[in-house]
């Protein structure tokens, strides 16, 4: 271990004797920090660079480098003493706070900014206020050294432009060729782009239209701060959907008809680069004048701004249970969130299934687990009105007639790449000639991609009148009340059919590969609550044989359902109206 300046380095090495090692290995050893200051508690995972299993043995290392001053949100600024304990999981095992001498071989710190104790399982750390808070002064001077440093660049770099300008035409007649990079059909794109990057490279201040409107986003909230927050006002904000859906809808129409209150909505996909200064103008006071914002999914434009305390921000994250790791539990992990960002920090309250799941949303958001409530998922509601459901299969009849007194499979996998932009299916991966080709005639599919897969999935001719594709519409929920059985590989819609005892098989292709670059909260072989195939033709042949595994339902339910009474809606309404009371 290594304390310096407001750093710690820590390097940890270990290793698993078991001997259900070889039985479990896809199984990763999973080390979490857990720091505690009395008020908050910070779960932080520990990144294992190096695991190798050898004679039933699992060796283990890894280091990484932790912001001490930026390991708390709400008490940030009051530089408290805390306590770091380690947390230890494999496979189907994890323990908290593990009772293990943490006196670590090497030490090193320059006693600056920590003090530190070891105290048996646990580190103490004794912060110096002084030397960690820089003063307002010697803050201004920096920051004025460096944005001096910025001007002499950029005027340098406006002073050769001429030159860039000279050397885009020389590349445009193709006397010198452009980098790979610049590859667009239009000669004058390429030639601006070019010109843009050559500036870019030596001018470190940079003048774009996405800086401009960063900087009024956080201007008028600033000014909107002005006028008093609204103690009756709601507020609903979402990225993911641009109408009252999802558990928007299952809350709203709770609230609705509440004459005392004023409720508004916030429903597109526009990051800040992509607002219009009108509706920079809405977000912002809409964040500056309510008394309880709700979301449904990471709203990258709220971590710009510093709410104030009398507004609560409430996240009711999408997706039920806790599957595959998201936030900062994917540290070092493509597109995984650093630990020094603010990204979900602020939330007041996350709602969740399952008390098994605070743990999990406490990693992956950054808050303390007080902050995870385990109400339920509203829209999970619906799978215990027996009205509901029999509205929704007279629906799918009527527009599927030929579907009826079948055995219907749906197929509804995630996503593969890591954001929107460039999400995909490998439709080859699952030939729908061949299943049905192989398959009895009683067997129908209705296909179900993510919403963010684009490209479509082939359907023969020869059997369109087996096969439907809803991707573009319906509800995927109500798709379930018609299934008889599901095919899908790492989507959350387990948890939804696991609710309704619903035979699951899991066509994981890739699984090592998912694992690497995304993993899991558990050991996937493990808890899957159905069959595992890593083949066509063994999907194939457990439809045949109908071997689902059900079994594995009912105890994976237990484990990511606190509640299934219906009434998941009530709780998240009632935990609103607590917050609407709240005068702080």
């Amino acid at each position: 271990m290594l304390i310096q300046d407001r750093k710690m380095v820590l390097t940890i090495m270990g290793e698993i004797a078991d001997e259900t090692i070889n039985s479990h290995f896809l199984s990763k050893p999973k080390i979490v920090l857990h720091f505690f200051n009395e008020q908050e508690d910070r779960r932080i995972p520990f990144v294992l660079s190096n695991v190798t299993y050898v004679d039933g043995k699992c060796f283990f290392s890894g280091k990484y480098t932790y912001r001490l001053d930026l390991l708390f949100w709400k008490t940030r600024n009051a530089y408290q003493p805390f306590d770091m304990y380690l947390n230890f999981g494999f496979a189907d095992f994890y323990e908290e706070k593990i009772k293990v001498d943490l006196t670590p071989e090497v030490f090193e710190t320059d006693d600056k900014c920590y003090g530190y104790t070891v105290e048996g399982n646990h580190f103490r750390f004794l912060p110096n206020k002084k030397k960690i808070h820089h003063s307002p002064v010697s803050r201004f001077c920096v920051n004025f050294v460096n944005f001096l440093i910025k001007v002499v660049q950029f005027v340098f770099a406006v002073a050769m432009l001429p030159i860039y300008i000279i050397d885009g035409i020389l590349r445009l007649t193709d006397i010198i060729r452009f980098p790979a990079r610049f590859n667009d059909e239009s000669y004058l794109k390429r030639f601006v782009a070019f010109v843009f990057w050559r500036f870019s490279q030596v001018a470190t201040l940079k003048i774009a239209l996405w800086t401009v409107k960063r900087f009024v986003f956080k201007t008028c909230y600033n000014f909107y701060k002005l006028k008093k927050v609204q103690n009756n006002k709601i507020t609903f904000i979402s990225l993911r959907r641009d109408d009252i859906s999802g558990n928007f809808a299952f809350v709203y129409n709770k609230i609705k008809d509440d004459k005392n209150l004023k409720i508004d909505f916030i429903l597109n996909e526009h990051t800040i680069a992509e607002m219009s200064f009108k509706e920079i103008r809405i977000f912002t006071k809409a964040c500056a004048t309510s008394k309880v914002i709700v979301l449904d999914e990471f709203t990258p434009q709220i971590h710009y701004i510093d709410l104030r305390p009398q507004t609560k921000l409430i996240q009711l994250w999408h997706a039920c249970g806790a599957f595959k790791t998201f936030g900062f539990t994917r540290l070092s992990k493509p597109h995984g969130s650093p630990q020094p960002t603010r990204n979900h920090r602020s939330y007041d309250y996350v709602t969740v299934s399952s008390t098994y799941c605070k743990k999990c949303h406490s990693e992956g958001f950054g808050i303390p687990t007080d902050n995870v409530v385990a109400t339920g998922i509203p829209r999970t509601d619906v799978f215990f009105d027996e009205e509901y459901k029999k509205q929704a299969r007279d629906k799918f009849y009527s527009a599927h007639p030929h579907f009826k007194n079948k055995k219907i499979i749906l197929f509804a996998p995630t996503f593969r790449g890591m954001v929107k932009e460039t999400a995909f299916y490998p439709t080859e991966m699952f030939d729908l000639n061949t299943v049905c080709e192989k398959l009895p005639e009683e067997y129908v599919f209705i296909v179900k991609h993510h919403p963010f897969v684009k490209d479509k999935q082939p359907i023969p001719k020869k059997y369109q009148d087996r096969i439907i594709d809803l991707s573009d519409d319906t509800e995927l929920n109500d798709l379930l009340f018609v299934t008889d059985a599901i095919i899908t590989d790492y989507s959350s819609l387990v948890f939804e059919a696991s609710l309704l005892d619903i035979p699951m098989i899991f066509y994981v292709f890739d699984l090592e590969k998912y694992i690497n670059e995304r993993d899991f909260y558990f050991d996937f072989k493990l808890f899957a609550p159905g069959k595992i195939v890593y083949s066509q033709e063994q999907l194939i042949d457990v439809i045949d044989k109908e071997d689902y595994c059900t079994e594995k339902i009912k105890p994976f339910a237990d484990m990511f359902f606190d509640y299934r009474d219906g009434k998941s809606t009530e709780r998240v309404v009632n935990l609103i109206y607590e917050n609407l009371k709240n005068n702080a």
